[in-house]
């Protein structure tokens, strides 16, 4: 009896922790894109155009968006064997780029001089590129990834898969909101103001920030062991 139960319990131990790894996924995705700096630039870049000109914009900025971290979500762990870096020092990298994006969300500059030179095809730059699918966007999306392949590893297959799917719900959570927030952004805008919009900015910076130093973290932990026996080889620890 003692025996059935356990193996009744164990995949329900390991779903827990797969459910928190989504949601952790969805939430660093949404938040590192900041789908509302995204639709107060879109307020401006569309400015003039009519409701079913603003919704196609946003339509094709999306599936460019899509795409691009879709992309990176299959291939991303291939630029790994490429070019012969480790995960850590990814993270490392990843985790600096975000600091710096951080540093930006907390001190915005003005969304006007931000939009001032108008792309050709405002779907792919700058509202694909570099807001939804920004490099802090692609970062996150290819850390989480990896972050999953290794679990598939460590933690068995289905903490593994459940961490992998995460980050392509996470993906299209985030894509989804940001479309609803472009189409939606004359109201968003006046329901905020420029001050709520400069606060919530600023509040996304901060878990960024946060998230940029977990990711360094990360990454130190990582190489550490490698370091260790590099000393180790060469002489310099016993």
């Amino acid at each position: 009896m003692y025996k059935v139960s356990a193996l009744l319990k164990s995949p329900m131990s390991d779903l827990v922790p797969g459910l928190e790894i989504i949601l952790a996924s969805i939430v660093s995705i949404i938040v590192i894109s900041n789908p509302v700096s995204t639709s107060a630039v879109f307020i401006v870049l569309t400015e003039g155009m009519t409701s079913e000109e603003r919704r196609a914009v946003a339509a094709k900025s999306i599936r460019y968006s899509m795409g691009i971290l879709i992309f990176f979500a299959i291939t991303g762990l291939l630029v790994f064997q490429i070019f012969g870096f480790s995960v850590g020092a990814f993270r490392i990298a990843g985790g600096v780029l975000l600091f710096s994006t951080a540093v930006g969300m907390l001190n915005p500059k003005d969304s006007g001089t931000a939009a001032g030179e108008r792309s050709k095809d405002i779907a792919l730059i700058p509202l694909a590129i570099p807001f939804t699918s920004g490099p802090g966007t692609i970062v996150t999306v290819v850390v989480l990834m990896s972050e999953g392949m290794n679990l598939l590893e460590t933690q068995g297959a289905l903490v593994g898969s459940l961490a992998i799917i995460g980050v392509y719900i996470g993906i299209g959570v985030t894509v989804f909101i940001s479309y609803n927030m472009m189409i939606r952004s004359e109201r968003i805008d006046r329901f905020f103001g420029e001050g709520g919009r400069n606060v919530v900015t600023r509040l996304m910076g901060l878990l960024v920030m946060a998230i940029s130093i977990q990711f360094v973290i990360n990454g130190i932990m990582d190489i550490l062991p490698e370091f260790a026996r590099v000393l180790q080889d060469s002489g310099v620890l016993l």
